[in-house]
C-alpha cells in the first residue's frame, strides 16, 4: 500500500476532491495548511481600507489517501490533472510506503 500525500491550492480542493470520488477511493482525509513555496501570496486588502498588504504564507490544503500500489499512478494522475495549470509553485505530490494499518473499529491489521 502506498499513502498519496498532495499539497496543492485552497481554490482547487473541490476539483481534487470530485476527481478521487471518480476514482471511488475508499476515503481520504484533508486539512487545511499553510506553507512557502514558488508562489508569490496574492496581495490582499486589509478589512474595509485601501491598503494592501501580501500574506507570508500561502493558503492550501494538505490532502492524503492510502491506496493499493496498483492504483497509485491513477490517483496521481486524477489529482494532476485536476489541480494543475502548468504553473510551477502548484504544490507537491509525496508517495510513500505504508508498512500496516490497523482499523479502530474492528481492530483488523492490514499488512502489506
Amino acid at each position: 500500500m502506498k499513502r498519496i500525500e498532495a499539497i496543492i491550492p485552497q481554490s482547487k480542493m473541490v476539483d481534487a476532491f470530485s476527481a478521487l470520488k471518480e476514482l471511488k477511493i475508499g476515503g481520504f482525509t484533508y486539512y487545511d495548511s499553510k506553507g512557502r513555496g514558488k508562489n508569490i501570496p496574492a496581495a490582499m486588502h486589509s478589512g474595509r481600507g485601501t491598503s494592501l498588504y501580501t500574506p507570508e504564507f500561502n493558503a492550501n490544503v494538505t490532502l492524503f489517501t492510502v491506496v493499493d500500489d496498483s492504483l497509485v499512478d491513477q490517483v496521481v494522475n486524477k489529482i494532476l490533472a485536476s489541480t494543475s495549470t502548468g504553473l510551477a509553485g502548484e504544490g507537491k505530490i509525496f508517495i510513500s510506503d505504508v508498512d500496516e494499518s490497523i482499523d479502530i473499529g474492528t481492530k483488523s491489521k492490514d499488512k502489506t
